[in-house]
């Protein structure tokens, strides 16, 4: 199969995978009909947050891996802010600058452009992942629509291969009006004009452009209030570090398996690596602080994903049928990039995809 000129890898963070349709979503819709998606959506790592699942779209690895489990990095052994580190593997864009391949890459959420490692890019926007004093800002204070297009529109667009982008509007409405409703759906049409007008940059060689377009994590609503896991560990002296995600929590040290499951708002828990458990509780119920919000995501729960394909490229309907066969997880969409652009493998080496910013 011929390389496509351009890969499109666009992540609309939170857009719920079942609100695709000709009257309300005509962008997806568009690229549903010229390659197709996955009805019954995707599947994120966990933890279900945007941090790990953006570390895990340009690189391919699981957080045991990347070591971006929630949003803080454990690189060295401690959290520390995971924009301030990047990811612990090496990233599509260390590939491409490698393989002399331009890439570009623009965040509504100005934290992502630490976190993906997007420094190693030919351009990225926000610079060095600080809004500029006259971007618009969404209610949660990261980069509203219409400035991630603004500072599309300030990049050199000719020759690009790879073009990594995320728009954050639903996510912020979703966490301020709830999983649902009219104020999330309103959200959902305009950031698909968004979405619309960035496809439209590149359609000049749509034949040979291929465009993939996921979410990250689903919501869940909020109603329970919230657990202080970290202080309940320290009040019974377990000696472990708890790390609150929304509606789930990382909780790192050695502890058995029973003793985890008796601390209080805890339901379940899985091992993501030797040492590093992520717990979660009933439905409704968070960890940390109750921040107000109506909705959440970290949980199991909240794993689902959109995953749509389309473009001019051939490639498109090809992954299509595999997406509409087999649900897509996130670990699977950077492989798809480093064969459609013969990147090779990736190194999987720790440290080689770093943008540690001290």
């Amino acid at each position: 199969m011929v390389k496509p000129d351009t890969i499109l890898f666009g992540v609309l963070d939170a857009f719920p995978h079942d609100q695709v349709d000709a009257k309300n979503t005509p962008a997806l819709w568009s690229l549903v009909q010229e390659g197709g998606w996955a009805p019954g959506g995707g599947r994120s790592v966990l933890s279900a947050s945007t941090y790990p699942n953006h570390a895990t779209f340009v690189t391919g690895d699981e957080p045991s891996s990347h070591l971006i489990y929630t949003n803080r990095s454990w690189a060295g052994g401690e959290p520390r802010p995971a924009e301030a580190v990047g990811p612990a593997t090496s990233t599509l864009f260390d590939e491409c600058r490698a393989a002399g391949r331009k890439s570009l890459a623009f965040f509504g959420d100005q934290n992502l452009v630490g976190v993906c490692g997007a420094e190693k890019a030919d351009q990225h926007w926000p610079p060095r992942g600080v809004l500029p004093d006259d971007a618009a800002r969404g209610a949660l204070g990261f980069g509203a629509d219409r400035a991630v297009i603004d500072g599309l529109d300030g990049m050199d667009l000719a020759g690009a291969e790879f073009v990594f982008f995320q728009l954050d509007e639903v996510d912020t409405a979703r966490h301020l009006h709830g999983p649902d409703g009219e104020a999330v759906q309103a959200q959902c049409r305009a950031t698909d004009a968004a979405l619309s007008e960035v496809l439209e940059r590149f359609r000049g060689n749509w034949e040979r452009t291929l465009a993939i377009i996921v979410s990250d994590h689903d919501h869940e609503a909020v109603d329970r209030g919230a657990v202080d896991l970290a202080a309940e560990v320290e009040a019974r002296g377990l000696g472990v570090q708890v790390d609150h995600e929304g509606t789930s929590a990382l909780v790192v040290g050695e502890i058995a398996m029973a003793e985890l499951l008796g601390l209080p708002g805890v339901d379940e828990a899985t091992l993501m690596a030797p040492d590093f458990h992520l717990v979660w509780g009933p439905p409704g119920q968070q960890f940390g602080v109750d921040w107000g919000l109506a909705a959440q995501h970290g949980s199991p729960r909240t794993m689902s994903q959109l995953a749509v394909v389309g473009g001019g490229h051939p490639a498109a309907a090809k992954i299509a049928r595999e997406i509409a066969a087999t649900p897509p997880h996130a670990t699977r969409w950077a492989k798809r990039v480093r064969a459609l652009l013969d990147l090779g493998p990736g190194t999987g080496q720790a440290g080689a995809g770093q943008s540690t910013r001290e």
